[in-house]
């Protein structure tokens, strides 16, 4: 979408393309590829002009320097505001985030679909295509009363403590042992997918999927 001029109007307010990134709660190669001439999905266009719109509104123009200034220096740290979002794969190095507090996340996401979220990771595979894609941003929050009790029928994240990660929907199990996992793939991998059963002993963590966006 290169009638927005985002390279044009980032350069103008002095800002680079990690801190748009920032501001956007994206990736900076997701900033680099749209300054590139890579389409804005439909859904984040209206998104993208509005904070645009509203950072163009935290800096005036300075006739001197024929540049844009920030009008309050500590108004930065709002780059900082959202939910962090980390560039891993929950089924790969999901674990790595959540035991080091010392990760930093890759930027933040002030975004009314992850409101709420403790973290925002990648989602992969095929197992749950029909409502997840592979790719997918999913806002995650942390169920830490999960062993006494959460709704059955939703989809959650899933640690296992062998270090198994997975993204289904849990449903009552074969026995009071046990919970069922169903996956949501497309119809033409449906056999490769069957509902499988888990014994609630093994499960260390659990989270809610709380929202999943094509958003990168």
């Amino acid at each position: 979408m290169n009638d927005l001029r985002l390279k044009e109007k980032r350069e103008k307010l002095g800002l680079t393309q990690v801190e748009l990134a920032q501001i956007f709660g994206v990736s900076s190669n997701t900033i680099q590829n749209w300054e590139g001439g890579a389409k804005i999905p439909k859904t984040k266009i209206d998104f993208v002009k509005e904070k645009i719109d509203e950072v163009f509104n935290r800096y005036r123009y300075d006739e001197n320097s024929l540049s844009y200034k920030r009008v309050v220096k500590e108004e930065s740290v709002s780059l900082q505001s959202g939910v962090p979002y980390y560039d891993v794969d929950f089924t790969a190095s999901f674990l790595e985030v959540q035991n080091n507090q010392s990760i930093k996340p890759n930027s933040y996401i002030d975004h009314p679909f992850f409101k709420g979220c403790d973290y925002v990771v990648r989602a992969s595979g095929q197992s749950m295509a029909k409502v997840i894609s592979h790719g997918d941003a999913i806002g995650l929050i942390k169920l830490n009363n999960w062993i006494e009790f959460f709704p059955f029928g939703e989809i959650y994240a899933i640690v296992t403590n062998d270090g198994f990660r997975m993204i289904k929907v849990i449903t009552k199990g074969e026995t009071d042992n046990t919970y069922t996992l169903i996956s949501k793939p497309t119809d033409n991998k449906k056999d490769e997918f069957p509902p499988q059963q888990i014994n609630k002993e093994s499960i260390m963590q659990i989270f809610k999927v709380q929202a999943s966006s094509h958003l990168f």
